[in-house]
This record gives structure tokens, sequence and C-alpha cells, in this order.
């Protein structure tokens, strides 16, 4: 398998290991992720501007994908609902398709609607698969509770996006339970993290936050785990900066990091001492939780065994 990967604007330059952990985790399984330095900003920037300059740089983006004959492949939440939200308007406006296309012509694009949008979840649950996860496991983490906070554009609006069941998600918790840790219910799961506020109202955005580090904590979270690159600044960056020296911060752990830590990958190759929540004292919990992995009949069997 081989994907353009769409990274966005942020990850490159503020979480990159996110993107290291992920074309880490890839490899694994023999997919490849394609960096494309034609690829530019999904247009996310200015969505509540202008809509047609907030639709053509996705629809730009699927054009140049579809010239190098791959799908493309996200990691990040806003880039996944923006050019989800430009495939679907332009499938549904033959004219602006049309507009679009005269000015991509310019640099020799088109956009005919072949290459697929996929986030790179889907991609993991559905393309590679749980029991494809499972078998290539290295190791399970035992005694590790997790906190996911899903962001909110991956899964509204649900009719664009297409991810999962937007009230009762599921593929994120499985991929979590896969690795052996204890996957949290919490009230803030589902929630805003408040860093669509930021530079607008900080102290609601602030807010927001605390409620959410205050209620993984309550959960009994050893980690928070942010899905959306903006809910990872919001609690890897701006966590730290607005937390009371006397008060313990939430380390940040993405998922991807987690998995490739269970997948045999060291923490330096993940990036996991780059999320600066991250202490050493964390980095070695996370090691020492690591165990061999045990398949369910085995301990069915022995079990058995011991009530005999």
């Amino acid at each position: 398998m081989k994907f353009a990967f769409f990274q966005g604007c942020n990850i490159p330059v503020r979480i990159e290991q996110y993107a290291k952990s992920t074309q880490a985790v890839f490899k694994k399984f023999g997919v490849d992720l394609v960096e494309v330095r034609d690829f530019n900003c999904c247009g996310y920037p200015v969505r509540n501007v202008d809509e047609k300059a907030y639709i053509l740089p996705s629809v730009r983006n699927m054009a140049v994908a579809e010239k190098l004959g791959m799908d493309i492949i996200v990691i990040c939440n806003c880039c996944f609902a923006s050019l989800m939200k430009a495939k679907n308007i332009i499938e549904n406006d033959s004219q602006l398709k049309e507009e679009l296309n005269l000015i991509l012509a310019k640099e020799d694009l088109k956009y005919n609607g072949t290459a697929a949008i996929k986030h790179y979840l889907t991609v993991l649950y559905s393309d590679i698969g749980i029991n494809t996860i499972a078998k290539n496991l290295v190791y399970k983490v035992k005694d590790l509770n997790v906190a996911v906070i899903q962001g909110c554009h991956v899964l509204r609006p649900r009719e664009v996006t297409r991810f999962d069941n937007s009230f009762v998600p599921s593929i994120t918790d499985s991929l979590v339970t896969c690795t052996g840790a204890a996957n949290l219910e919490w009230q803030g799961k589902l929630e805003c993290c408040g860093a669509a506020l930021a530079g607008i109202n900080d102290k609601l955005s602030h807010e927001l936050l605390t409620d959410k580090v205050d209620g993984a904590k309550k959960a009994g979270a050893n980690f928070i785990t942010p899905i959306c690159s903006y809910c990872h600044l919001q609690f890897d960056t701006t966590q730290r900066n607005i937390t009371p020296d006397n008060q313990e911060i939430l380390p940040v752990l993405l998922y991807p990091q987690l998995l490739g830590l269970c997948l045999g990958i060291s923490s330096e190759e993940l990036g996991i001492q780059e999320n600066s929540t991250i202490s050493s004292k964390n980095v070695e919990s996370l090691k020492l939780s690591l165990g061999p992995p045990v398949e369910e009949k085995k301990k069915r069997k022995r079990k058995k065994k011991e009530n005999v």
C-alpha cells in the first residue's frame, strides 16, 4: 500500500513527532507514506472568510494526488474535514468544479474526484485491520489508563466526514484497546478542547482546556491522547503555559506513539520525548508497562487449569 501523506501546516512545524511516529508505525505494516512537496494548505484558515478560497486549496491537493495516482492519507483532523468538505461540495456542484478546474489547468492539474481521502485511523482499523495489528504486537501495555479526546472536526458534520459513528465512535477505542491500554470513558472525550478560541477568547479557551484536564485526571488517566493536532497543541503546549508550578501536568501521548511502543519501535524513533509534557519519568513508566502480548485463548486456557 502507498499513500500521499498529507500532514497539513501545523504538524511539520510544531508537532513533527506526530508525522514521524505515524510513518514508523505504518512502515511496520509495509505501508509507504509518501511526502508530497507539492501539497499546500488545506484552506482551513479562510473557511469563514471566502468559501471558494477555502475550497480551492483542498481541490488542488486532491488534483495533485490524482496526478500521482495515489489516495491521500491525513493525520490532521482539520485538514481531513477540509478535504472531505471540498470533495463533498465539488461533487455536487458541476459549475464550481469547472470553474476551479480552469484555475488548476494553469498548473497542468485537473480534479476528477478519483483520489480517496482517508484518515490514518481508518486505514489502521479497516485497511490493515485490528487482527493484523494484534498479530504484529511485540508488547502490550498493562496498568495504563488512557483518556482519548477525539477532536471536533473528524466526527462532525458526519454526513461530510463519514468517519465512524459521530455519537458513539468506536474506531479509536478499538485501536487503543488493542494495545492493552485501558481506554477510559470520560465526559470530555467528544467535547471541544478550546483551541478554536485561542487568540479570540483566551479566558474561555483556557477554561475549556482546564475542564478537560481535570475531567481526564478524575477519570484516572495516566496520559491524554489527542487525535486532533490542535487538541495536541492545547494539551501539550498551552497546558504547560497555564498550569501553576504546584499542580501536576497531565502528559500527552499520541496514539501512533502508544502503538509504536507495542510494535517494538523505540521511544526515540517515535519522538515521545518531543512531547513537551513528557518527562523522563513518564518515558520510564511507559517502558515498564510493556509486557509480552498474551492471546485471549491462552488466558482462558490458563484460567481453566487454575480452576481444576
